[in-house]
């Protein structure tokens, strides 16, 4: 494995050899610069991943480098290094796009832990780059597979919030695209060039929020042996998607929603707020109406965010697009796979199109990945989808008549629609576009036991919680 590199540019003949001598020790290929133009230089020769760049130096500033570097090596992260005294030179500097800074007289062992994040960082990025050119249809709004007139319509306004910085909610159950939504407004809008950021508020402990979206002043708190610029500082200039909004402590709600108005984050421990420009993206698979008026949410919060709401139909609300979905996922993992690509019988695709998909488009993804994954023939059969049981495949399969095909078809429709509605016909009616008493006599016409309905299938209880 190539060893990461380091550029090491300070006027200071005794710091740029002591720092090159830590780093080499630690395994890092290091190349030095005794003022600004060999730094540049450096940098414009070599492929850096970090570069610890004096803020004072000959030829050209610290800052006049940090320039440079952003345009003949955008992905090098820079740390500043500054006086103790002179802080405000390094948070011009972070404002300019360095990525963090250290002061003098230095402390080592802490420059090691912000270059091995750097470096970390560093290699995230390139390997987001690199996903980003192997799927970049898939972040395009027309690479999101699907035709229903929900889904157009969804992509529209997503389209037209993508030329703003307008923040946003993003609302839909488990599995509906959220993050893949947000990220299309991401790419193909104004913060295209900026980075997106996602952190999933439910993941981190309560104690570790704050710190994680804004930031710490080393000192602030025990373990706080590091500045920490935080994920909003990550993300300015791009998008900052926060899913699970929900789960986000009140106590950081309120800081949050002076992030969104003013534009300005405080770091804990610190005293001077920093101005962030983010374009702030949220989701949640909660009613946040709901959340308000169970003191679990902000209401001012909950307005600010719902200026502009963006919900993701289920995909049992667009089941049309299932065949297009599956036909897609089957292509994708016969690739990832190294496996031939199998068509899907007409009896799977009606088990598909039938189910009432839960997980939604997560969901049907694993099933075509496991399907593809583990069938022995040419076609993916009902026996091959993990949500089919056996007491299923004898509905799944009427026989070559069609008429019989669609009765089966029709009768398992309803009855979804009949469940997922609770059984309340006057809902299930007006859902089907139908008069209460076509649903009656279609009940009468094919059969529906009161059995059958008060039978509810636990996996489509599920999906109605």
């Amino acid at each position: 494995m190539a060893k990461k590199s380091l550029l090491i540019a300070d006027d200071e003949k005794t710091i740029r050899e002591t720092l090159s001598e830590f780093f080499t020790d630690n395994d890092y290929k290091v190349i030095t610069a005794e003022d600004g133009l060999q730094a540049v230089q450096k940098l414009t020769d070599s492929d850096i991943d970090v570069a610890l760049v004096d803020i004072r130096m000959p030829g050209l500033n610290g800052l006049e480098v940090l320039a440079k570097a952003q345009k003949i090596s955008p992905g090098t992260q820079v740390i500043v290094i500054t006086a103790f005294g002179t802080v405000e030179n390094a948070v011009e500097a972070i404002q300019l796009g360095a990525s963090d800074y250290v002061t003098k007289p230095m402390v080592f062992d802490d420059i090691l832990i912000k270059v091995k994040r750097l470096m970390d960082l560093r290699r995230l990025t390139n390997e987001n780059i690199f996903l980003l050119n192997e799927l970049e249809d898939r972040y395009r709004f027309e690479g999101i597979v699907g035709t229903s007139k929900v889904l157009h319509d969804v992509l529209e306004l997503a389209r037209k919030l993508a030329q703003t910085n307008t923040s946003a909610l993003i609302t839909g159950e488990t599995g509906t695209g959220k993050e893949l939504i947000a990220r299309a407004i991401h790419y193909h809008g104004i913060t295209e060039h900026g980075r997106f950021v996602a952190i999933n508020c439910a993941a981190l402990p309560e104690t570790l929020v704050e710190s994680e979206l804004f930031g710490h002043k080393r000192g602030a708190f025990t373990n706080a042996t590091y500045d920490k610029i935080g994920l909003f500082r990550l993300a300015d200039k791009g998008t900052i998607f926060l899913d699970e909004i929900s789960s986000m402590p009140l106590t950081i709600q309120a800081k949050l929603l002076r992030a969104i108005e003013r534009k300005h984050i405080l770091p804990v421990g610190g005293t001077e707020s920093v101005e962030v420009n983010a374009r702030i993206l949220c989701a949640t698979n909660r009613d946040l109406g709901q959340e308000v008026q169970a003191g679990r949410f902000r209401e001012d919060l909950y307005y600010r965010l719902d200026v502009v709401e963006i919900h993701l139909p289920a995909l049992r609300e667009r089941c049309e697009d299932v065949a297009q979905l599956a036909n897609y996922f089957v292509a994708k993992y016969s690739r990832e796979l190294n496996k031939p690509c199998p068509q899907i019988s007409e009896q799977a695709m009606q088990a598909m199109m039938t189910y009432a998909w839960p997980g939604n488009v997560r969901e049907l993804e694993n099933v075509i990945e496991r399907a593809v994954l583990f069938v022995d023939n040419s076609a993916i059969e009902p026996e091959d989808l993990a949500f089919v049981s056996k007491s299923d495949l004898s509905i799944l399969l009427p026989g070559d008549d069609l008429k019989s095909a669609l009765r089966v078809y029709e009768k398992q429709h309803i009855l979804q629609i009949l469940r997922r509605h609770d059984f309340d016909k006057n809902a299930a009616a007006q859902a089907m576009n139908i008069g209460l008493s076509s649903l009656y006599r279609k009940i009468d016409e094919l059969g529906i036991s009161r059995a059958e309905e008060s039978n509810e299938n636990p996996t489509d209880a599920q999906a109605n919680p």
